[in-house]
């Protein structure tokens, strides 16, 4: 499925990731883990790849999957992915923008912005953003973006030693 962007965003598409799409998706992957070993720490195994399991990036292709992933693409290229996950939360579940990634080169044209608005408001209830800590451009961004986007409400989530944790559209789940 493939969702239009904003007519001024003509450039932008966000396609929901199908089964054709599974190896694009964990090579896109390894681009945002790459990127993350800033704030993850985490290291290459022994096959020059970051920890991705081809089983669970498979679970986010399936038409009726929980979880989902998004391609965003620019004038049909492959530039970023975006992750979610319904996850155990706080005694209930919560949709989670789990990861936003934009390719460097497709940074700054509005990409991730355009589509949070696609994505999020198709859900409702309340969704979970988590920032790492270290990570401050990441957080600046949606600093800034918190005031740009639709949202009902933002609110700060419970404490979490490596992210810094946002309830969007709601209150936290009981």
């Amino acid at each position: 499925m493939t969702v239009s962007l904003q007519p001024a965003d003509s450039r932008f598409a966000v396609e929901r990731a199908t089964r054709e799409n599974q190896a694009l998706l964990f090579r896109m992957l390894q681009f945002y883990y790459f990127e993350a070993t800033q704030w993850s720490g985490e290291d290459l195994l022994e096959d020059g790849l970051y920890e991705c399991d081809p089983a669970g990036v498979a679970s986010y292709c399936e038409p009726d999957g929980v979880d989902a992933a998004w391609l965003l693409k620019v004038d049909g290229h492959p530039a970023g992915v975006v992750l979610v996950e319904l996850i155990p939360f706080e005694g209930g579940q919560i949709r989670e923008l789990a990861d936003l990634f934009v390719m460097p080169k497709y940074r700054g044209l509005g990409l991730a912005e355009a589509a949070t608005r696609k994505i999020v408001p198709g859900h409702e209830g309340p969704w979970l953003l988590s920032v790492f800590r270290k990570d401050e451009r990441a957080l600046h961004y949606w600093q800034g973006a918190f005031t740009r986007l639709p949202f009902r409400s933002v609110q700060p989530g419970p404490h979490h030693e490596l992210f810094h944790q946002f309830i969007i559209n709601g209150d936290v789940p009981g």
